[in-house]
């Protein structure tokens, strides 16, 4: 008798979709890469949908294969790891998805450009490019802060100014907040530029009715050489107050004295919400 060894199924010939980075256009309909242009974006993921089915989320640059040919659609949303965790990954609420039609061939990849910008329902507080290039400062000091922001010319990330934060044995602890109180929902985000040589905290001042300010921290942000882009979610800090808080955000340091000349460097400062 004679078996035959031949299995019954047969493996799947995928087609592949290719996803590089994410581009950004602003509002005013000017595409820029999203790793050089002014708004500063850190899109880490493509979160994909086919036909109204989710496929996945993928670290981009990625090459992603697709069991499927023909003629399909494709929603693409920019995705952001939360504080800059990597468990913490998510389609940012703010950007708009990417959508596209494309037909696809078995052993064939299609290239896709995606691109993205701020949905028209995005509100902004202090949005840079008003922050630091109009001059003067956005930020005061509490009681027991010795040092405060400044704007300075010598280190920026884009534009000509950006906000800097000094520290030595003499001016050895920094805790300073916007000025004005403002009005937040728990949709929430900070987005920042940073470098720095020392740890520091970024959080929220949460003041009820006039009252003493209830300080709460939400992240310390660790050394960086490089210029960075952090997406911070504020949205459990502002659950903490009660339906009549107003906010500030804060940011807090101490001087440490196993680091030569600390320094501290913030631009294009945002805090991004919907109602």
């Amino acid at each position: 008798m004679i078996y035959s060894c031949e299995s019954s199924f047969k493996a799947e010939n995928p087609s592949y979709i290719k996803i590089d980075n994410f581009l950004y256009e602003d509002n005013e309909q000017s595409i820029i890469p999203y790793s050089d242009n002014y708004e500063s974006t850190n899109i880490t993921d493509a979160w994909i949908s086919m036909n109204g089915q989710i496929i996945g989320n993928f670290e981009i640059p990625s090459v992603i294969p697709i069991l499927n040919e023909g003629h399909n659609t494709f929603d693409i949303y920019p995705g952001i790891k939360v504080n800059g965790i990597s468990a913490t990954r998510i389609k940012y609420p703010f950007y708009e998805k990417f959508q596209t039609e494309l037909d696809l061939n078995r052993n064939q990849t299609v290239s896709i450009y995606p691109e993205t910008y701020y949905k028209e329902s995005t509100l902004f507080h202090f949005k840079e490019q008003g922050t630091f290039e109009v001059g003067g400062t956005m930020f005061e000091t509490s009681t027991t802060s010795d040092t405060n922001a400044i704007i300075q010319s010598e280190v920026v990330f884009q534009g000509e100014y950006s906000a800097a934060i000094y520290l030595d044995s003499i001016h050895d602890y920094f805790d300073i907040r916007n000025t004005s109180e403002l009005e937040l929902t728990n949709n929430t985000f900070l987005e920042l530029n940073f470098k720095s040589n020392i740890n520091f905290n970024i959080g929220l001042l949460i003041i009820n009715n006039g009252n003493a300010e209830q300080k709460e921290e939400l992240i310390q942000i660790y050394p960086t050489e490089n210029w960075k882009k952090i997406y911070l979610d504020l949205g459990p800090l502002v659950n903490l107050g009660i339906s009549s808080s107003k906010f500030k955000i804060y940011l807090d340091g101490q001087h440490e004295q196993n680091q030569a000349n600390n320094y501290i460097y913030i631009d294009n400062l945002k805090l991004v919400y919907s109602q």
